[in-house]
């Protein structure tokens, strides 16, 4: 096979992949390096499903279509990278963005493609699974002038999508709208985004001094990761800035003992905490065939019986945070009622939430 006729062969095999995987409502591309053969796999609502399987000797190539989309150094194979690149339906016309991670291991090369929402329609807190009273709390909460929103969960429960739902409810023209993010995920007009660069002397510390010096109105701060970070926010949400952030507990009111963990007294919780949520993405039921096809006859859930996910929430309001004896809807509770409307399976729901709610 000549030069010419290889590129050829890898350059529609990564298109033929990209359109499989957008098609699939793919949230991720895997594609892996075993000892004879490259495995790719999509994830779909949240299950890792196989796509395809091509030769090892394709494999080196193909990664280095993506490093070249992806503008990463080709020759480096011994540390990770990680970079951004575009894919589409129209070869020609790539349009959906996409965030690239390679690591290092065993047999090669493992290349991770996270498709991220293009849609900015879709953004909006009627439509990340709340139920009407967790909808008022949330909507009362991001109208307060100045304090602190939380947002928990689990990696991959949907807790930037909710965020990016509450920037784009508040995007006025009468707010300064700011974001620290790592990386900026969806591209939201009207929104200052900033993504950490730590090469280039842009870390954390570096960017909320900025930041706090443009006059924000609301910041958004992507994760709550130690300690530096934990104290920058409750700062931020105590001096007049509305502050909307992420924080890895496994239900909302453990929000409270992380952030004590991390050297924020109770006193300042209390003065700027207003919401804290908790949420969990659950597989919904195939509207097609109702859940109950075993083989590949629906041809909308290709026989899974499931298609898409609804979010799973327990919000708190600053009443509920504080008093244990407050009345509150958990995540059991909140699901259930989606079991009631034939939504969701409930041990699905069991198993998507855990020990969440002990």
């Amino acid at each position: 096979m000549s030069q010419l006729e290889d590129d050829s062969l890898i350059i529609r095999a990564w298109h033929e992949i990209t359109v499989n995987a957008l098609q699939s409502r793919a949230t991720d591309i895997h594609i892996e390096a075993g000892l004879q053969e490259t495995v790719v796999r999509l994830r779909i609502d949240g299950a890792l499903q196989l796509l395809a399987r091509y030769p090892n000797l394709l494999h080196e190539r193909l990664i280095t279509r993506i490093k070249i989309l992806a503008r990463l150094d080709i020759a480096e194979k011994r540390l990770p990278q990680d970079g951004r690149l575009c894919i589409g339906s129209d070869f020609s016309k790539p349009d959906i963005d996409c965030r690239v991670s390679t690591m290092p291991t065993l047999y090669g090369e493992k290349a991770v493609v996270r498709i991220l929402p293009s849609l900015i329609g879709d953004l909006a807190l009627e439509r990340v699974g709340l139920i009407p009273e967790q909808l008022s709390i949330f909507r009362s909460a991001i109208q307060q002038p100045h304090g602190l929103i939380l947002v928990t969960g689990p990696t991959g429960s949907g807790k930037t999508r909710t965020l990016y739902s509450c920037l784009r409810e508040l995007n006025q023209p009468e707010k300064n709208l700011c974001s620290i993010e790592d990386p900026i995920e969806i591209r939201l007009p009207g929104v200052n985004q900033v993504a950490f660069h730590e090469k280039a002397g842009l870390d954390f510390a570096t960017i909320i001094r900025a930041l706090l010096r443009q006059d924000p109105d609301v910041l958004m701060i992507g994760e709550i990761r130690d300690s530096a970070s934990a104290r920058v926010v409750i700062e931020a949400a105590q001096t007049g800035h509305l502050v909307l952030s992420t924080l890895h507990t496994r239900n909302a009111r453990g929000a409270i003992a992380r952030l004590k963990t991390l050297g924020i007294e109770r006193e300042h919780i209390e003065s700027c905490l207003h919401c804290v949520s908790s949420q969990r993405l659950v597989r919904t039921y195939c509207q097609t065939c109702k859940g109950v096809a075993l083989d590949s006859a629906c041809s909308t859930c290709k026989g899974s019986g499931y298609f898409g996910r609804i979010g799973i929430h327990e919000v708190l309001n600053r009443r509920m945070i504080f008093d244990q004896n407050e009345p509150s809807i958990d995540l059991h509770l909140a699901g259930m009622r989606y079991v009631r409307q034939g939504l969701i399976n409930p041990d699905m729901l069991t198993h998507e939430i855990g020990s969440a709610c002990l």
